[in-house]
């Protein structure tokens, strides 16, 4: 048997598939990146046993072959590469508010402690 690209991306796929249901099943990848994921090894997967839906492609874009295969793992690395940004930009977004909201109720802690630590007469409570 010869290692062609077909036989490469069906491994591939099957490989990527297995590696995100375990990285699920041991909570090291959340379901909202798994579902991503499942779609591009399912996606392998069927460039993989369907080899000539990936040719028509090549030929209706006027690409050759290994170019188009090209074009499609660097379309889906990018299209990957920016959802994990928008990802981290709201998750920064949120920790940023969080630590603000957090600094906030510190000084209001703090200057409750002071009104209970001091009468209204500046003397301290004993």
């Amino acid at each position: 048997m010869r290692l062609n690209a077909e036989i490469l991306m069906m491994i591939g796929g099957v490989c990527a598939f297995l590696l995100t249901v375990w990285q699920v099943r041991s909570r090291d990848l959340r379901e909202k990146y798994a579902v991503s994921w499942i779609l591009v090894s399912l996606g392998l997967l069927a460039c993989g046993l369907f080899p000539q839906m990936l040719k028509s492609l090549a030929e209706a874009t006027h690409l050759s072959y290994p170019a188009a295969v090209l074009f499609l793992a660097l379309g889906a690395i990018y299209l990957f590469g920016f959802s994990v940004s928008l990802s981290l930009t709201r998750q920064y977004r949120r920790t940023v508010r969080l630590m603000q909201e957090m600094a906030i109720q510190e000084c209001r802690l703090r200057q409750l402690e002071r009104q209970l630590t001091f009468s209204p007469q500046g003397k301290e409570q004993s």
